[in-house]
């Protein structure tokens, strides 16, 4: 699961959120223009991210010839 971090600007601007993966990556997602905006944007990431995946069953990508 991933852990979220909403910062402000250091010039009072705005905030960013910063995004830290369970496998130890991180991203900083920038220009957000208040920290309600922020966190609605944390809140639809998360129910992105629990989205199930769909793969196609019987498909398989061939080889360029």
């Amino acid at each position: 699961m991933s852990t979220y971090v909403i910062t402000p600007n250091s010039d009072g601007s705005g905030f960013n959120v910063g995004i830290a993966g369970s496998n130890g990556a991180r991203q900083t997602m920038l220009g957000f223009e208040s920290e309600a905006e922020a966190e609605a944007w944390i809140i639809q990431d998360k129910r992105l991210g629990q989205t199930p995946t769909r793969h196609s069953s019987g498909m398989s990508a061939s080889a360029p010839g």
